[in-house]
């Protein structure tokens, strides 16, 4: 008999009745007999991709959003065998260490799909079914079609955004360093000619000689015999 994850469609063989099995479309929670007395059950769903689509979004829940990978997987395997299925996933996983992060960029990235993949194996105890374009369309739909990244966002010599460059305004641009030195070189230029050309004009100015100030105009002479009228009112 297949193990009940393959059976019921339920890669991260989750239990069902809770928000996240509903939102994704569970048809069915049954119980499961696994001899570990924890009462276990599990959440059947109609398509793989659905059960996929659980898989994720509970990754992205309060219990183990951004957590560290070995500290989340011990919740969610129940406390059960946690060395052996942190071994199982890394040694799957190509560069996952331990204290990988479990956020949404992990989660919608080319290294969560493989991390998704290598869980779904453990939980079957072999390689699941579904297909890979099932996991891609899985991951789709839970990040609103937003395009994988191909790997998470870290650290590199300080902190850079996955997507990003450390090249500032011209690699954001797309122009090319030598381009942007040759614009800024043209710029300088420019504005050393047109302050050349500013200052020789006042140069010019300052040079040029003052024109003559006409001569003041001479009063007529009224004389000053008594009775005569006083110039300007003096």
């Amino acid at each position: 008999m297949e193990a009940a994850s393959i059976r019921y469609k339920n890669p991260g063989a989750m239990w069902g009745g809770n928000a996240v099995s509903k939102k994704w479309g569970e048809t069915g929670n049954v119980k499961l007999n696994d001899g570990k007395g924890q009462n276990n059950h599990i959440a059947v769903f109609p398509t793989y991709v659905q059960g996929i689509c659980a898989q994720i979004d509970l990754w992205r829940g309060p219990r183990y959003r951004n957590k560290p990978f070995a500290a989340a997987i011990a919740v969610w395997s129940g406390g059960n065998s946690v060395e052996s299925y942190i071994k199982f996933v890394l040694d799957r996983v190509p560069g996952m260490k331990r204290d990988a992060i479990i956020s949404d960029s992990f989660l919608n990235s080319t290294m969560g799909l493989a991390f998704l993949k290598a869980q779904a194996w453990h939980e079957a105890g072999k390689k699941y079914p579904a297909s890979d374009s099932d996991f891609e369309e899985a991951q789709r739909r839970v990040f609103g079609g937003a395009k994988p990244v191909a790997s998470p966002a870290k650290k590199l010599g300080g902190a850079i955004a996955a997507g990003t460059t450390s090249g500032g305004a011209a690699a954001g641009s797309g122009m090319s360093p030598g381009v942007a030195l040759a614009i800024g070189v043209a710029v300088a230029v420019v504005v050393f000619i047109g302050w050349k050309w500013w200052q020789s004009k006042h140069a010019d100015k300052a040079a040029a000689p003052a024109a003559p100030q006409p001569a003041p105009e001479v009063q007529p002479d009224h004389g000053t015999a008594e009775g005569a009228a006083p110039v300007n009112g003096g």
